[in-house]
Order: C-alpha cells, then sequence, then structure tokens
C-alpha cells in the first residue's frame, strides 16, 4: 500500500479577495474563472530591481501568482487569514507552467558571517549580499566589450534573479502558527508571470457554502469538485 503524506497536497491552491468584501469575492473568483487568468497584480510589469530596498523581498520584486500547498482538510488556519473563495489545480499542471515552492528564509536566525565572529540576522545576511551581486554585475557588464561575454553575462543574471532570487521568502519564525505574519504556514508555491488555464484544469473550486446555488447557475458547465469553506 502507498503511503500518503497528509501535510502536502496534490492540489495546490489560489484564494482570491484578501482585502476585499466577502460579496465582492465571489465575483471576482467568477470573473478570473470566465477569464481562463489569474494576473498578477503586485508590481507593474514582471520585475522591479531596488538596490536600495530596505527589505530582503523588495530588492527583487518579481510579477507572481501564488498558491498554497495545503491539503483540503487542513485549510481552515489560512483561510482564516487570506480568503474563503479560492480554486485549485493539480500540482503537474502548475509544475509544468513554472510553479515552483518557494524557499523560506528565517529572517530572524543568526549567522557567523566572518571567523571574526560577527553575526548578522539571516535575512540581512541574504539582502547585504543579493546587494553586492547587483553592484558586481553592473560593474563587470560596464567593463565588457563583446556581445558574447554580455549575453552570458546577462544569462546568469536572469538566471539567479528570476529563479532563485524571485523566490526567496523570509518569515519570522518566533510568530505563532495563526499570526498573519507568519509566511511559513502558507507553504507557497509561486509562478514568476500569470497563469493561464482553462475550466476544465480547475480541479476544485472553495466557496462558502451559501453561495452554492450562485455558482452552479453562473457556471453551469462546470463539473468539477466544490469545497464548502463554512
Amino acid at each position: 500500500m502507498d503511503l500518503i503524506q497528509r501535510y502536502v497536497s496534490k492540489e495546490l491552491t489560489h484564494f482570491v479577495g484578501r482585502h476585499r468584501p466577502e460579496r465582492e469575492r465571489f465575483d471576482l473568483l467568477i470573473d478570473i474563472i470566465k477569464s481562463g487568468w489569474i494576473l498578477h497584480k503586485n508590481i507593474d510589469g514582471d520585475m522591479k530591481i531596488n538596490i536600495d530596498a530596505k527589505g530582503l523581498e523588495d530588492i527583487v520584486k518579481p510579477g507572481i501568482t501564488c498558491f498554497a500547498d495545503i491539503p483540503i482538510n487542513d485549510l481552515s488556519l489560512h483561510m482564516e487569514k487570506y480568503s474563503n473563495f479560492g480554486l485549485a489545480f493539480k500540482k503537474d499542471f502548475l509544475v509544468e507552467n513554472g510553479a515552483n515552492p518557494v524557499l523560506y528564509i528565517a529572517a530572524n536566525g543568526k549567522l557567523e558571517e566572518s571567523p571574526g565572529g560577527n553575526w548578522l540576522h539571516r535575512e540581512d545576511y541574504f539582502k547585504e549580499n543579493i546587494k553586492g551581486y547587483f553592484k558586481l554585475i553592473e560593474e563587470i557588464r560596464s567593463h565588457l566589450d563583446d556581445s558574447e561575454s554580455h549575453a552570458l553575462l546577462n544569462r546568469l543574471d536572469t538566471f539567479l534573479t528570476k529563479n532563485i532570487f524571485s523566490f526567496l521568502k523570509p518569515f519570522d519564525a518566533s510568530k505563532t502558527d495563526a499570526d498573519e505574519d507568519n509566511y511559513y504556514m502558507e507553504r507557497e508555491w509561486r509562478i514568476v508571470g500569470d497563469l493561464h488555464f482553462s475550466m476544465h484544469d480547475i480541479t476544485r473550486i472553495l466557496i462558502p457554502e451559501s453561495y452554492g446555488e450562485r455558482l452552479k447557475q453562473t457556471l453551469p458547465s462546470y463539473y468539477g469538485q466544490i469545497s464548502f469553506t463554512e
């Protein structure tokens, strides 16, 4: 018999309307499903770099769509923080579309940076080194003469920025599980960019039971699972 880890899921769930009144969340969810797009809205454009930023996540700020790797029976705490309206996709489908789990950084953890015993918090250590990387890249770029070297440097820069730095997620390990700032409990996966999908790619729609009839009337061609969130 195959053993199953209950603390991970075969589905990844995207929740909508965190900062909106409940009455607007349903309409937003329907708009997303009908459009076939989950669009990143955290920045204008695909990527912003700010080497003067104070926070680690603000140095490299990608346009991302986010998902939670939490089994359906354990989503209650997450929904209390975010929203009780969402839609889920098979993990395999999202992986094929670029999804990857984030790398969580224990922001308040300590690292010994040098043999001299100088201690830095882990977030500060990452922040200073990433800033140093971008400064070095610009310095090297200004001294390159041939196009082949420029192309190689640009590929390296794109690889690290889009595939490594864009997936760093600091969190405060001292926070309780229920704290809204305890991001580790999200078990976040993300796509750098937008997600295009069709209705048959959706494995589950999550809504309060009071919206069940409206959902059936609004999406009569949807035959996937519906999970009530209250």
